[in-house]
């Protein structure tokens, strides 16, 4: 299991277990469990980190009465349906969210109990009109309404800031500075803050209600990746397709989406024609550098020549917990072939070709060197028929995987855009969180200080 989506250590808070799942978008996942009952709920379930959920509540012993989902989420896909089917969970959202599957519409004020314990609902809109936070004694999961040293965007999906104010006034009130503050994302790592913290340094509790709305309604953060299918899926439960076609591929591309393309090729024929924006992982390198497959906003799309190699990424990919893996049928022959923009460089041969030609080279020199030096090097040609009798078989090519390593066929140093919406990165302008990600999802951008303003 990747170490980016290992569960940190659960912590007491108050008679509550915690346990926060950090994703490599900056998504937060958390678990709240009553050890003396053994329940448990679940909070904002990345789809990646599903399996991972299951197992952290079956190794502790805990039952899982409730799964929740603070708002209909824009930027990543929610795992809250897969996850409750496996417990026989009640699936809890706003009754705005309008979230096929949920049987439970909690108001606000209502109380979920976890044995003895409760955890109350409060009605959170502004993020999104559907925003719930929930409160634990000692501590505020605050999904996107407030996040570390920031708030959440309020440009999309009827989202206000004049009620992000009002509910951060409304839920914050009465709370002691001392409680703990569980973010819906956070991009820097951080696992919580508290709310004395957060009323000293959080720049958007220093506003007055005009300044604050002013604020974060001004130049607002590019719109999240790949937006309408999440919400698709989200609202509705549509799994993401396995494959896509050319044509669709090109619409979501057009549509902001070329952040989630993941091209498998080899460097150099990455170098000679490439989709702008996409990212450069070689089949070889696709297991080891998961993480930032993970980064990369789902669904994401798998892209080599003619969609083969793609298909074995996505086959080496699924079983590590990555969700939303959908290879491009034709790979980027019939995307361009379809009028799909590309960035055109240097020519070179690509693996299929350089496969080919290797083969065909060796079986020659097997057949002649058996001619002319010794019967026993026909051996060599057999050796490399039956290596490709195998290669199609089993839809893999060892060939193929050696010569990708060749110094000609290495990775250039950049590797395509940025990763997205909800990556885990040094912080610019975008995401779910101030400063966040350039490449949009629920982020405001950084207010004036109260001196500039």
């Amino acid at each position: 299991m990747s170490t980016a989506t290992t569960p940190s250590s659960a912590r007491a808070v108050g008679a509550l277990r915690v346990l926060p799942l950090l994703h490599p978008q900056g998504c937060r996942t958390y678990v709240l469990a009553d050890e003396t009952s053994r329940q448990a709920l679940a909070l904002d379930v990345h789809l990646d980190l599903v399996d991972t959920v299951e197992a952290a509540v079956r190794d502790a012993g805990w039952t899982l009465p409730y799964v929740v989902d603070s708002h209909t989420h824009a930027d990543h896909p929610s795992g809250a349906g897969a996850l409750a089917a496996r417990f026989a969970s009640t699936r809890i959202a706003h009754e705005l969210a309008g979230h096929d599957g949920v049987t439970r519409h909690p108001a606000d004020g209502d109380t979920l109990h976890l044995g003895d314990q409760a955890v109350t609902v409060r009605h959170a809109p502004g993020h999104t009109p559907d925003h719930l936070v929930l409160l634990a004694e000692g501590a505020l999961f605050a999904g996107d309404t407030l996040l570390i040293g920031s708030v959440a965007r309020t440009d999309f999906l009827g989202g206000d800031a004049g009620q992000l104010f009002d509910s951060i006034q409304v839920v914050l009130e009465g709370l002691p500075d001392d409680t703990l503050l569980y973010p819906g994302h956070d991009y820097e790592g951080r696992e919580h803050s508290t709310l004395g913290v957060e009323r000293r340094d959080n720049p958007w509790l220093q506003l007055d209600r005009a300044t604050f709305v002013e604020s974060i309604t001004a130049n607002p953060p590019t719109r999240p990746a790949n937006m309408d299918a999440l919400l698709e899926l989200n609202r509705r439960g549509t799994a993401m397709p396995e494959r896509i076609s050319a044509d669709g591929a090109i619409a979501r591309v057009r549509a902001g989406g070329s952040i989630s393309v993941i091209d498998v090729r080899t460097g150099g024929e990455y170098a000679s024609e490439h989709i702008p924006g996409s990212h450069l992982i070689p089949l070889d390198q696709v297991a080891a550098r998961a993480d930032e497959i993970r980064a990369v906003p789902a669904p994401r799309l798998l892209l080599c020549r003619t969609g083969q190699r793609a298909e074995m990424a996505r086959t080496t990919l699924a079983p590590l917990g990555i969700s939303g893996l959908t290879v491009i049928d034709g790979g980027i022959e019939a995307y361009v072939a379809r009028g799909g923009d590309a960035v055109k460089g240097k020519g070179a041969i690509s693996l299929e070709r350089q496969v080919r030609i290797a083969a065909g080279a060796l079986v020659a020199l097997g057949v002649g060197l058996g001619t002319f030096v010794h019967p026993a090097f026909y051996g060599l040609a057999g050796f490399v028929g039956l290596g490709l009798v195998f290669a199609g078989v089993t839809n893999t090519c060892a060939m193929g995987m050696l010569i990708a390593r060749m110094p000609w066929n290495r990775a250039p140093e950049t590797a395509g855009g940025s990763a997205g919406g909800c990556a885990a990165s040094a912080p610019s302008a975008g995401g779910c969180a101030a400063s966040a990600p350039a490449a949009g999802g629920c982020a405001a951008s950084l207010p004036p200080s109260p001196t500039e303003s």
